[in-house]
């Protein structure tokens, strides 16, 4: 139970903290560019499961996670998804990857991690993304069998490894 709530504390500490600054594609970049696109699904008003890139080479970058919750203060209970795309170099690049669920008000999500219904996995991955190309990051939240990876969005081929928990 105490490691519930901890992992809740983590997420609305996360979800909560201060704007990403670092830009994957540097202003005044000319070389090849791909397009990373999180991903998410409303659960109900209040509560959805988001996809997102967090960081790339280690570096915090703007996410869904941070968008759902900005678009989200002061309506209470109301959930707004936020669901965020970016530019990123077409070079070799780790990223790190979250999949979890998401609410509206920090006090939901302890409550929904006590219920045993707030899940979440994290990991990092290798990404070789292609020139032109748009990738999206999906996955799926299940007790003891959350997964999370980037697939291409034309084919919905994976095109790197799942984080499983």
């Amino acid at each position: 139970m105490r490691r519930r709530f901890l992992g809740a504390l983590a997420v609305v500490a996360v979800v909560i903290s201060g704007c990403a600054t670092y830009q994957p594609v540097p202003e005044g970049y000319s070389g090849p560019k791909a397009v990373l696109v999180d991903s998410g699904k409303y659960e109900d008003g209040s509560k959805a499961q988001l996809f997102a890139a967090v960081e790339v080479d280690g570096n915090q970058i703007e996410n869904s996670f941070g968008a759902s919750a900005y678009a989200s203060q002061g309506r209470g209970f109301s959930l707004t998804m936020a669901v965020t795309e970016r530019e990123v170099p077409a070079r070799p690049m780790k990223v790190t990857l979250r999949a979890s669920h998401t609410t509206a008000a920090p006090i939901h999500a302890i409550a929904s991690q006590l219920a045993g219904t707030f899940f979440s996995v994290e990991g990092t991955v290798d990404f070789e993304p292609k020139p032109n190309v748009r990738y999206v990051v999906r996955g799926e939240l299940k007790k003891g069998a959350s997964s999370v990876w980037i697939e291409e969005a034309l084919s919905g081929q994976p095109v790197t490894r799942k984080v499983t928990e």
